[in-house]
């Protein structure tokens, strides 16, 4: 309701204020002028009909225009008192020039001129030659005025889109990186929470089946279920503290698992009774940490996969580093896919396809002719560094 209000407060204001300025003005010339052919009250009634229309001239220009100019012809053809007259009509050519309507303002702007000279001859006071010059340049001022008023209204306009564009592009990329934090969180908790629990899970069935008949065996698979768990809740407290950067004493996360502890992980794999065989670039440069990274979670998914489905008694893990890859494989003896049929890629696989598109690179993961299950993945280093 305010807001309407204010805004019909703003569209007659214009009115008001060039209705009141030309009937005082009128008024002063008046004094010096012969009377018209109507009563001074109706040449003022003509005036305040004159600017009225002005109201409407935001949402409707060029129909102000057209009707302020006749108010205007229609106040001159009654020979009344002239001079002030002029006043609306300026106005509304400045107004629909500024509004954008040029054709309209070009195209009236020479005919109420040319209409005002007419009127005037007829009454035998049309303006001489200086005169038309300076109504002629007046009109013109006018219209570069407005246009330059529409110029800048379309820049600012401009200006204010692209700001707002820019603002929405941030905003989408603002929930473009959250998405992509969550599923990273949400990756690295599967593989950590899917490798150390299938570990504990192998563990304490050994540990069920020997308590009794081989103590010391099972006392080496609870020993092993302490230490996966053990990892598996440093790993889970780095990453829900990744917010702070800190641990709970204050220090400094320890940093992400990489190639460095590939071993650990295969030494791991071991005791969960899988053989593995582990091959790995003697020379190794610094990776860039996504990539490091992402070399660890698919060796630690693929011998989660391998523990918990396959089947399998032995698994080959090979890594090779060139100047611009790292080559990842894991393959295992297994059943490949069980029951012959389609493989069907869970959360792990498709973690690891997710961290390998991350960075520009290359997955494939598969059965093998004859047995076994191969997952393989090419991560190239520059384009992840850049």
């Amino acid at each position: 309701m305010r807001r309407d209000g204010g805004q019909t407060a703003s569209d007659l204001l214009p009115a008001v204020v060039v209705a009141v300025v030309t009937m005082g003005a009128t008024a002063v010339i008046a004094r010096t002028s012969e009377p018209g052919l109507l009563p001074e009250w109706a040449g003022y009634l003509i005036l305040a009909g004159t600017a009225a229309p002005l109201a409407a001239q935001r949402t409707a220009p060029a129909r102000t225009l057209v009707a302020v100019m006749a108010g205007a012809l229609c106040y001159q053809a009654f020979d009344l008192p002239g001079g002030a007259f002029t006043i609306a009509p300026a106005v509304a050519i400045f107004n629909a020039a500024g509004a954008g309507r040029r054709i309209v303002a070009v195209v009236a702007t020479p005919v109420w001129a040319l209409a005002t000279y007419l009127l005037g001859a007829r009454w035998d006071h049309a303006p001489d030659t200086q005169g038309m010059v300076w109504l002629a340049t007046w009109l013109a001022v006018i219209l570069v005025a407005g246009e330059v008023t529409r110029g800048r209204r379309e820049r600012l306009r401009a200006e204010r889109e692209k700001a707002a564009q820019a603002e929405r592009a941030r905003e989408e990329e603002a929930r473009h990186r959250v998405t992509e934090e969550r599923l990273r969180i949400a990756r690295e908790l599967h593989d950590v929470l899917a490798h150390s629990i299938s570990v504990i899970n192998l563990q304490a069935g050994v540990s069920e089946h020997l308590i009794d008949r081989d103590p010391r065996q099972a006392r080496a698979a609870l020993g092993a279920i302490r230490q996966a768990s053990k990892d598996a809740l440093v790993e889970l407290r780095s990453m829900l503290g990744v917010l702070r950067a800190v641990d709970d004493d204050g220090r400094p996360l320890a940093p992400a698992p990489g190639m460095d502890r590939l071993r650990e992980l295969v030494e791991r794999a071991r005791e969960a009774r899988l053989e593995v065989s582990v091959t790995l670039p003697e020379a190794r440069s610094e990776l860039p940490g996504m990539v490091d990274l992402a070399v660890y979670r698919i060796v630690q998914e693929s011998l989660t996969n391998v523990i918990r489905h396959s089947g399998a008694g032995h698994a080959e893990v090979t890594v090779r580093l060139t100047g611009r890859d790292v080559f990842v494989e894991v393959a295992d003896d297994g059943v490949g896919v069980p029951g012959g049929g389609p493989l069907n890629e869970g959360n792990g696989l498709v973690g690891m396809r997710e961290r390998v598109m991350a960075v520009g690179g290359e997955f494939t993961a598969g059965p093998v002719e004859g047995k076994g299950f191969l997952v393989r993945a090419r991560l190239p280093v520059r384009s992840a560094a850049a």
